[in-house]
């Protein structure tokens, strides 16, 4: 008996990660300080979610945050409580922005409104350019035709016997000519089956992840299953064609049945795609199991028992590298946050925590830029309901002291100022700035004061992967003399380096 017990702690032993140990009770994780909360007497703040808008108003970042009376105000939280109000978005619901019309400046989508883009770093227009019958989940060139898409993926099967997986507005030249169009069952579907996710897959084609249940009396499907396919539109096409890829057969009557209500973690930093789902032992009783998809295959990656979870991603990082996080929502009635590293989606080990001590499900959290200027992103939590004292918090992200999870990278090597024209810069010569990127992509200059505030955008361009020089030019900036802050960030409106500069 004691040989066995020993076998039988030596295979769990060099299993792990792949069935990993609990993680650690909540007293041991750091818990994220609170920069601002909601009012408690004022319902509503957040029901319908809460949306970051980098460089959106004036060259600032803003936080789209709806309110009960059904619409979405824009706040720029230049400090703790700032709720001055710059844009009305006229509907509530899921914040979205892309070039719809290939005119170089991004649109936006607010519940079931476009708005037209007028210039990027300033808002859009505010009146509704077209209404949608939609509730949009992503923007995205499905079709590879040059224009963005907006996509409505029915998930959850939220239109049980519509026979369709979603609608798609196809975007075009012109708003009111945008055709929209529905995506119907195809003959490699069957009835069993409701779509999960939706997500883009690494040929730049859209994946529809489906869940088949167990049907009694149909032999077609006598066990459960996630089922992925591969939708694929050519030229011209209105269409797609499907393909199944893959079918991952979960259990059969003996087995421990999938929990449906999965979410896909998709990064930009990262090639890998995963898939995150629960398996149910009981009554709020779950394993967490995290797949690596990003072949089309369901390749289990780690196991561990977390109960009554709900996993969901973040939109950016709040621990200073590029990976976006993501979170675990526990417990229900008073649930508590999670927050795990993107740098390693197999790690079980929370990097922090949050618990709001008040009544009611969190709803969700928002990455909402570098709130209080550490060059840490913060994030946003919030209370899906209009009943409940509000729980609406901004918290503010931490960087990990040991740098454990970050790339090796040092200020000094993504952003330097050369010997330019000379330094202190003067007004009427131009400067030239090094930068190593480490990512091809769209990259902004901001000036800031010394105490941080917005000065000027100086120059908005797509750079290449690599050493680049960026012309800078001073001469049109009304601004005195004196000691000022110079920062390139990225398209999500993370600061990657920042320089104190003088100018004459």
């Amino acid at each position: 008996m004691k040989t066995l017990l020993y076998v039988f702690v030596v295979v769990v032993f060099y299993t792990a990660p792949l069935y990993a140990q609990t993680p650690p009770a909540s007293q041991a994780i750091p818990e994220l300080q609170e920069w601002w909360r909601a009012p408690a007497d004022e319902k509503g703040l957040g029901e319908y979610g809460v949306f970051y808008l980098p460089n959106f108003y004036h060259g600032k970042d803003a936080m789209a945050v709806s309110t009960k009376d059904g619409t979405m105000e824009t706040w720029l939280n230049r400090f703790p409580g700032d709720r001055e109000n710059v844009f009305t978005w006229q509907t509530s619901g899921t914040v979205l922005y892309g070039d719809l019309n290939a005119d170089g400046i991004r649109d936006y989508v607010c519940g079931t409104r476009i708005y037209r883009g007028i210039q990027n770093g300033e808002p859009p227009e505010s009146g509704t350019i077209r209404a949608i019958n939609m509730k949009p989940n992503m923007v995205v060139d499905v079709n590879h035709d040059g224009y963005v898409d907006i996509v409505d993926c029915y998930e959850g099967g939220s239109r049980i016997g519509s026979g369709l997986v979603g609608q798609i507005i196809f975007g075009g030249p012109d708003f009111k000519e945008m055709k929209t169009v529905q995506l119907p069952f195809d003959i490699v579907m069957d009835s069993t089956m409701y779509v999960e996710q939706m997500y883009m897959g690494k040929d730049g084609d859209l994946r529809i992840l489906m869940f088949a249940y167990d049907l009694v009396g149909d032999p077609r499907r006598d066990f459960g299953a996630y089922i992925l396919f591969r939708a694929q539109w050519k030229t011209g096409d209105t269409l797609p064609t499907y393909e199944k890829l893959v079918e991952e057969i979960r259990y059969y009557d003996t087995d421990i049945p999938f929990q449906r209500g999965g979410t896909i973690y998709q990064s930009k930093y990262d090639s890998n795609i995963y898939f995150m789902i629960k398996e149910s032992l009981g009554m709020l009783k779950h394993n967490l199991l995290i797949y690596n998809i990003s072949k089309d295959t369901f390749e289990l990656k780690t196991r561990y028992r977390k109960d009554n979870v709900y996993p969901f991603m973040l939109n950016g990082s709040i621990d200073g590298d590029n990976y976006e996080d993501w979170v675990m929502r526990t417990g229900t009635g008073k649930s508590k946050l999670f927050f795990f590293s993107g740098n390693n989606i197999t790690d079980s080990q929370p990097m922090s925590m949050h618990d709001p001590i008040c009544d009611g499900n969190l709803g969700g959290a928002k990455v909402i830029g570098d709130v209080n200027g550490d060059s840490v992103n913060d994030v946003a939590v919030y209370l899906e309901s209009s009943v409940a004292p509000n729980c609406l918090r901004i918290l503010l992200g931490r960087k990990e002291s040991t740098g454990v999870g970050d790339p090796a990278i040092n200020i000094k090597d993504i952003f330097s100022l050369t010997d330019p024209t000379p330094h202190p810069l003067s007004r009427g010569k131009t400067g030239i700035l090094s930068a190593n990127i480490l990512k091809s992509g769209d990259y902004y200059l901001e000036l800031v004061d010394i105490s941080g505030k917005h000065v000027a955008e100086l120059k908005r361009q797509y750079l290449e992967a690599g050493s680049q020089s960026i012309m800078l030019d001073i001469t049109s900036i009304p601004i005195a003399s004196g000691s000022y802050i110079l920062r390139l960030k990225n398209e999500t409106g993370m600061i990657l380096g920042q320089r104190t500069i003088i100018i004459e």
